[in-house]
C-alpha cells in the first residue's frame, strides 16, 4: 500500500535542500492513472515566497533528484510536480 505521508516527507526533505530562496511548507501527494493505465504520482509542492524566487533550473531537475529517493523507499510510480505559492493557495488558485 502506498504511503503518501512518507512520500511527501521524502519529497520535502529532498527539495528543501535544493531550493534556498523558498521554504517548502506543504507537499500534497495523490495517485493517478494515465490513459495507458499506468500509475503516477501527482505531487503539489506549496512554497512560501514568490514564483520569481524559484530557480527554474533546479525546478526542472526536481524529478531527477526526487525519483531515486522515492525508489529507495520502494515507490516506483513516476512523480509529476506542480509548484504553487502559499499566497496563491489562499487565493484559491490551482497549481500550474
Amino acid at each position: 500500500m502506498r504511503n503518501n505521508k512518507e512520500i511527501a516527507k521524502v519529497v520535502k526533505a529532498t527539495l528543501a535542500g535544493d531550493f534556498d530562496k523558498i521554504k517548502i511548507i506543504d507537499v500534497r501527494v495523490a495517485e493517478e492513472v494515465n490513459s495507458d493505465d499506468e500509475t503516477f504520482l501527482r505531487i503539489e509542492v506549496v512554497f512560501e515566497g514568490t514564483p520569481k524566487d524559484l530557480d527554474y533550473q533546479k525546478f526542472s531537475r526536481a524529478v531527477r533528484f526526487v525519483r531515486p529517493k522515492l525508489e529507495e523507499i520502494g515507490e516506483m510510480a513516476f512523480p509529476l510536480f506542480s509548484f504553487i505559492s502559499k499566497r496563491d493557495v489562499g487565493a484559491g488558485l490551482e497549481p500550474a
